[in-house]
């Protein structure tokens, strides 16, 4: 995103701002759950909520990071990874939360994020979420039964 200077949220386009926020509100109401917008946004943390969530796939309480994370983001406009969201999380989960800083900061979970930041790179993808099917690209939550048909081809 960074690299191809996108910014979903432009400060100087107002209308797109309200617009974004507002059917990020919709969308979340017509998938059945509830988003208070605005959130906080660009995160302080970014790259550390990413290295947690990938050490949480690893370690099998990835799925239950991310959703929690993202429930207190979107409903409590708490950001991730750090405090007072992350500390809850880890209560919530019974994870060790300094074991988990420690361990989402290693050069393996680490190496991880960037393989992954490499691959998304290289499939050119440019925003979430995408789906790859057959080395096509379908962006964005709207698209996904266009993937699921297209993997049926």
């Amino acid at each position: 995103m960074k690299e191809m200077n996108n910014i979903p949220f432009p400060k100087d386009k107002i209308n797109k701002v309200n617009y974004m926020w507002r059917d990020i509100e919709r969308r979340a109401e017509g998938y059945g759950f509830f988003a208070k917008t605005p959130v906080p946004y660009p995160l302080s943390e970014f790259d550390l909520a990413n290295q947690i969530a990938i050490l949480g796939l690893n370690e099998g309480w990835g799925k239950d990071y991310t959703r929690l994370t993202y429930k207190k983001w979107f409903q409590e406009g708490k950001e991730p990874a750090i405090e007072p969201s992350f500390n809850e999380i880890c209560k919530e989960l019974r994870l060790n939360k300094d074991e988990i800083l420690s361990k989402a900061k290693t050069k393996i979970i680490e190496d991880n994020y960037l393989a992954n930041t490499d691959s998304a790179r290289k499939n050119k993808i440019f925003g979430s979420p995408s789906f790859i099917v057959n080395n096509e690209i379908f962006w964005g939550d709207d698209r996904m039964e266009d993937a699921i048909k297209w993997s049926k081809k």
